[in-house]
């Protein structure tokens, strides 16, 4: 008996495309445009494959969608209104969901050109890149914790010693007066007098 039971359940509940009638597929498209909301999973999986798209790709699709939260409803709706293809198109350029909802229900196309672009830049090999494991090697990186340094030892190089200058000899200069104060005249001549000429210092005007 538990043996029996093992055998059931080990079988595929997946139907086989062979054993599914066309009419029976077309019958379950009509249900689900009257009724999104009971798309599942392998329905949206069943349109990808009958575009046909490789099982790598449905693989990478799926699996991006449900990281990303994409539901199934929105999926298939999409396929059946742009196509397969448009659908990995968008996945590829990390289109939300809350977007993807936005055209459907505003009966609108995106701009595929610029969704091809951001498709181009998240793949791992864009035209002419360089695969990203071949130049960065995200296992290298090091953690924050381990981004700390000892500071104790570091020290700043000493201020270089400027010699004394003798200054004296510019001591008896006369005042500089800065633009626009008032012109004023010296008071009296230094007193240095191997310094000063005949007539002592000149005025300033």
């Amino acid at each position: 008996m538990i043996a029996a039971v093992w055998a059931i359940t080990a079988l595929p509940t997946r139907p086989h495309a062979e054993t599914v009638r066309p009419r029976d597929l077309e019958r379950r498209d009509a249900q689900l445009r009257a009724c999104p909301d009971r798309v599942t999973k392998l329905d949206v999986e069943r349109a990808l494959a009958a575009h046909p798209l490789p099982e790598a790709t449905i693989a990478r699709v799926l699996g991006t969608a449900a990281e990303r939260g994409i539901t199934a409803r929105t999926m298939w709706i999409w396929i059946d209104r742009f196509g397969a293809d448009r659908l990995v198109l968008a996945i590829d350029a990390d289109v939300a969901e809350r977007r993807l909802r936005r055209h459907l229900d505003a009966g609108t196309a995106p701009d595929w050109a610029a969704m091809m672009v951001f498709a181009d830049l998240n793949s791992e090999t864009g035209p002419g890149a360089m695969p990203i494991a071949e130049f960065l090697d995200l296992d290298a990186v090091p953690r924050t914790d381990d981004l700390q340094f000892d500071l104790s030892g570091w020290e700043t190089p000493e201020t270089p010693v400027v010699a004394d200058v003798d200054l004296s000899q510019f001591s008896h200069l006369p005042p500089i007066y800065n633009p626009g104060l008032p012109v004023t005249r010296t008071a009296a001549p230094p007193v240095d007098e191997s310094r000063r000429p005949e007539g002592g210092w000149p005025q300033v005007a």
